[in-house]
C-alpha cells in the first residue's frame, strides 16, 4: 500500500508557497494598488451577505462575476452574529465564512466591512440592541464600557477572518475600520486609534486598512486616522473631481477609491419611491473610470430588502463597460 501523508504534506507545502507569493498593498508612488506586485484597480459592487437567502449567495455572485466586476464589498453586522452577549451564532444564513468561500470560487476579490457600526441600512447600524442595557454607555467612543464589548466581538470575528485574507490564500484584500465615522458627533480619535490597534492585533501588519466617509473635508477631519488608508463615498450628479481632491486632502498620494457609488438611494416612509436616471449613473461612472479611480457601486446585485425598497437601482458593469439598470418592483 502507497502511504499518502508525502502527497498531503506536499498539497500542503504548495498551498503555503502559494499563500506566501500572493499580497495587497497601496503604491503611494504610483497612486495605485499593486496586487502580487503589479498595478491593480477593483471595480466592485455591494452585497450583504446578511440580507440574501445562503440559497442565493452563490446565484447572486456568479451574476456580479458575469457582470464584469471583480470584487464585493459586504458588511458585517454585529448584532446578526451575536444577538445576547457573549451568544455567537455563524451557522445558516449567518456563515460568514461559507460565504467567503463561494465568493472566492466565483473568482471574486472580497473587501470586507468589519465594523463594529456597518450604518448598511441595519437596526442601529449593525450594534447590539443589548448594549444600552449599560444606561451610561457611550456608543462610537472610547468609553470603557462600550470598548469592552466591541474587543470581545472583534475578538472572536477577526480571527475568523484572518485566514481568508488575500495573502493567506483568501478573498479579502481590505478591511474597513467602522464606518462614516466623520459624520458622527463624537470625533473620538482615541475610539479610531483603539480600533486600528484591535484591527492589527487580529489581522496582522500585511492587510490594507481603510475608512470611509462622505467627500466632504470636515466629514473627512474626524473620519480619518494615520495608519488608516481614508476613502470617499458620493453618488451620481456630484462634482466627481472635486470629490477625489477632497480625498486627496486626507491622503495626497496613493489610489483614488469610492468606496459607495450610490445608483439608487433609500425610501422615507411616506414619501414617494427614490429613483436615479440611468443614464446619470453612467455618465458619474464614466467620469469615475476616466480618473482612474476604484469603485465600489452600492448596490450591485440584489435589492437589500424588497419589502422595505431601500436602494431602487441596480447597477452592474458588464465586460465592455455598460451599464445595465434595473429597479425593485
Amino acid at each position: 500500500m502507497v502511504s499518502v501523508l508525502p502527497l498531503l504534506f506536499l498539497h500542503a507545502g504548495l498551498a503555503t508557497l502559494v499563500a506566501s507569493q500572493r499580497s495587497f498593498g497601496i503604491d503611494y508612488a504610483h497612486d495605485c494598488f499593486l496586487k502580487d506586485g503589479k498595478p491593480f484597480r477593483y471595480i466592485s459592487g455591494s452585497i450583504h451577505y446578511s440580507r440574501v437567502p445562503p440559497y442565493y449567495w452563490k446565484d447572486r455572485l456568479l451574476k456580479m462575476k458575469m457582470a464584469g466586476l471583480d470584487a464585493i464589498q459586504t458588511y458585517v453586522p454585529w448584532n446578526f452574529h451575536e444577538p445576547e452577549p457573549g451568544v455567537y451564532t455563524f451557522s445558516g444564513d449567518r456563515d460568514l465564512e461559507h460565504f467567503l468561500e463561494l465568493a472566492d470560487e466565483t473568482g471574486l476579490l472580497v473587501i470586507l466591512r468589519a465594523g463594529p457600526y456597518i450604518c448598511a441600512e441595519w437596526d442601529m447600524g449593525g450594534l447590539p440592541a443589548w448594549l444600552l442595557e449599560k444606561e451610561s454607555i457611550a456608543l462610537r467612543t472610547s468609553d470603557s464600557d462600550y470598548m469592552a464589548a466591541v474587543e470581545r466581538w472583534m475578538g472572536v470575528l477577526l480571527p475568523k477572518m484572518k485566514p481568508h485574507l488575500y495573502h493567506n490564500g483568501g478573498p479579502i484584500i481590505m478591511v474597513q475600520v467602522e464606518n462614516e465615522y466623520g459624520s458622527y458627533f463624537a470625533c473620538d480619535f482615541d475610539y479610531l486609534r483603539s480600533l486600528q490597534n484591535l484591527f492589527r492585533h487580529h489581522l496582522g501588519d500585511e492587510v490594507v486598512l481603510f475608512t470611509t466617509d462622505g467627500a466632504v473635508k470636515n466629514f473627512l477631519r474626524c473620519g480619518t486616522l494615520q495608519g488608516l488608508y481614508a476613502t470617499v463615498d458620493f453618488g451620481p450628479g456630484g462634482n466627481v473631481t472635486a470629490a477625489f481632491l477632497n480625498q486627496r486632502h486626507s491622503e495626497p498620494k496613493g489610489p483614488l477609491v469610492n468606496s459607495e457609488f450610490y445608483t439608487g438611494w433609500l425610501d422615507h416612509w411616506g414619501h414617494g419611491h427614490a429613483t436615479i436616471p440611468a443614464s446619470l449613473v453612467a455618465k458619474s461612472l464614466s467620469n469615475i473610470l476616466a480618473h482612474g479611480a476604484n469603485v465600489n457601486m452600492y448596490v450591485s446585485s440584489h435589492c437589500l430588502d424588497e419589502n422595505l425598497r431601500v436602494f431602487g437601482a441596480v447597477c452592474l458593469l458588464n465586460a465592455d463597460g455598460c451599464i445595465f439598470l434595473g429597479t425593485c418592483s
